[in-house]
């Protein structure tokens, strides 16, 4: 173990910085743990959540250690190419706000879900209890590995810039995300995401800057470097240039089947409000993304190719070349910021499946507030123990192939067919959905291990006489899963019987919720506005609970005297 981190005797301010950070995180989550009286409460926050905090935290919930080391790994490595890695994010982020958001913050609140698996099973009409089960298991294993991805990343940039051991650095960062989501739920979540989307956002525009006054544009230099280091194929041809472009693209298609970004759409306070939560976040990713790719060009300029032995490494040493040690620790804990706001999140939608889907959903249907407040932190509390761990057996492992492959691409291949289907296709069934979801998980994961299989199988070498083949197993394994995950779920929906009166369900898109879920209406409520499939007053763990209890109490919905 080193004795001494990257970072020098700027280390202390470092450490010193980021303990204050830390500090303030817990602070949070202790604020908030008074707030919380129920449920609804650990997950929302008491409905105080505004538009902005929902733009940031939408964003700095995503965009992670991926973001922060990631992409400007891959910009010190592939040149101009890297800014591709927005080319499917943004444009599939500004889809999901556009034609996902409005429906899924409206349809959950007409059906009363109270999380994603509730969702699927209600608007599927899925008595057997297969979408519900095979959901939470998904977003369980995949969400469960994504925080101790973040914790993995968080832990080795601790290591590299001190010199503290990687178990010294994952058990800090799993202990801090532990406590302030155990302690203050969604409301320390959403406002801790707030905190650290700004530092992430003003890092980036910062450190772009002053490289700027000092050295120019980059790309002179780095044509100088080396030609694909400016080509926007980074010196790929033919079919390798065109699956290197589909690649970055197919990195989009996660986002719909991310239920940590998905909540924040259930959660806002306010349909209206989605839009200018949308132009927030929308951005932010803008000049996050540009902003990380011209921390890893600049990086090549300033230390050359090579230079940087470890290409994690980039973001932290630009920052530590360009400031004195006190400014320095801010703009690191910028990278540590984004690891934890992911980790954060994912960990509340992992609670969330198991105490409301599993536990809520098939054990204890009719268990009191307090059990389950009492509960989710229980399981908060497992959980952050069970990524601690995973994390420290997978410190060696890429933080860019646990976040993409196994957690964002999982995901995504997995959840994002249905969501997508349930919302805009009334002819999705349930079948259909359970088969899309064994599919896409299947091929997400089988495709990161194609290569090694076709090695075995002894068919490496008919591959590598192709150019189109050699492009197609090289791909990023979320466009064929998802690509198969949707056939998957058409073919099998259409071979199946559709679920009745989904007509009735889609018109209340067009009217005021007030006329499909009220009582008092004249045609009366529909027989698909559910109790959310208990009789009792919903308490589940998700956000969508205190919209309605928002509802009700603020009369938002009334269109008044007509």
């Amino acid at each position: 173990m080193a004795s001494e981190g990257l970072a020098g005797s700027a280390g202390v301010w470092v450490l010193g910085t980021f303990a204050i950070y830390l500090l303030v995180l817990l602070g949070i989550g202790l604020y908030s743990s008074r707030l919380m009286d129920s449920v609804d409460d650990y997950v929302i926050g008491g409905r105080t959540i505004g538009p902005v905090v929902t733009g940031f935290s939408e964003r700095a919930s995503e965009m992670s250690g991926w973001l922060t080391l990631g992409v400007p790994s891959d910009a010190f490595g592939t040149g101009v190419m890297a800014f591709y890695n927005g080319l499917g994010m943004i444009p599939a982020d500004l889809f999901a706000w556009a034609g996902i958001a409005k429906r899924l913050r409206k349809y959950t609140e007409i059906v009363k879900a109270v999380t994603l698996p509730t969702f699927f099973e209600t608007r599927l009409q899925d008595e057997t209890g297969y979408v519900k089960g095979v959901s939470a298991i998904v977003l369980m294993i995949f969400e469960g590995g994504y925080v101790g991805a973040q914790i993995v990343a968080a832990g080795t940039l601790l290591e590299v810039l001190t010199g503290v051991s990687s178990l010294v650095g994952i058990l800090v960062g799993g202990v801090i995300v532990v406590g302030y989501t155990m302690l203050g739920g969604y409301f320390a979540v959403a406002w801790s995401d707030y905190v650290q989307g700004a530092i992430i956002l003003i890092a980036f525009i910062i450190l772009p800057i002053i490289a700027f006054t000092n050295y120019g544009l980059p790309f002179g230099e780095l044509a100088s470097v080396g030609s694909s280091y400016t080509s926007v194929t980074a010196g790929m041809t033919g079919w390798a240039a065109v699956f290197g472009i589909i690649s970055y693209a197919a990195i989009g298609l996660g986002i719909p089947g991310n239920p940590h970004v998905m909540v924040r759409f259930m959660g806002i306070d306010e349909v209206e409000n989605i839009r200018l939560a949308a132009l927030v976040a929308q951005l932010f990713m803008f000049v996050a993304y540009i902003g990380a790719g011209f921390v890893g060009l600049y990086a090549l300029v300033v230390f050359g190719q090579g230079g940087i032995e470890d290409p994690n490494n980039v973001m932290p040493l630009l920052t530590l070349e360009f400031f004195p040690g006190a400014i320095a620790g801010i703009i690191l804990a910028a990278a540590l910021a984004a690891m934890m706001s992911s980790a954060d999140s994912q960990l509340l939608v992992a609670t969330s499946a198991i105490v409301e889907d599993v536990y809520h959903g098939y054990v204890n249907p009719n268990a009191s507030q307090e059990t389950l407040v009492r509960y989710s932190q229980y399981v908060t509390l497992g959980l952050g123990a069970a990524s601690v761990a995973f994390a420290f057996l997978a410190q060696n492992t890429p933080i860019y192939t646990l976040v993409l492959d196994y957690a964002w691409g999982g995901l995504g291949a997995a959840i994002g067919p249905t969501l997508i289907a349930s919302l805009w296709w009334k002819r999705v069934t349930a079948p259909g959905s359970v088969a899309s979801m064994i599919v896409g998980t299947l091929t997400m994961v089988l495709w990161i291990q194609l290569s090694t299989l076709l090695e075995v199988l002894g068919l490496m070498g008919a591959v590598e006489g192709s150019a189109f083949l050699t492009g197609l197993v090289g791909v990023y394994g979320l466009f064929p899963a998802f690509i198969l995950s949707t056939a998957t779920l058409i073919v099998v929906s259409l071979l199946t019987p559709p679920p009745e009166g989904v007509d009735d369900h889609f018109e209340s898109f067009n009217k005021p919720l007030a006329a499909v879920s009220s009582g008092d209406d004249p045609t009366g409520t529909p027989d698909y506005v559910t109790d959310g499939g208990r009789d009792v007053e919903p308490k589940a763990v998700t956000e969508t609970d205190n919209i309605r209890a928002h509802v009700t109490a603020s009369d938002y919905w009334d269109t008044g005297d007509e």
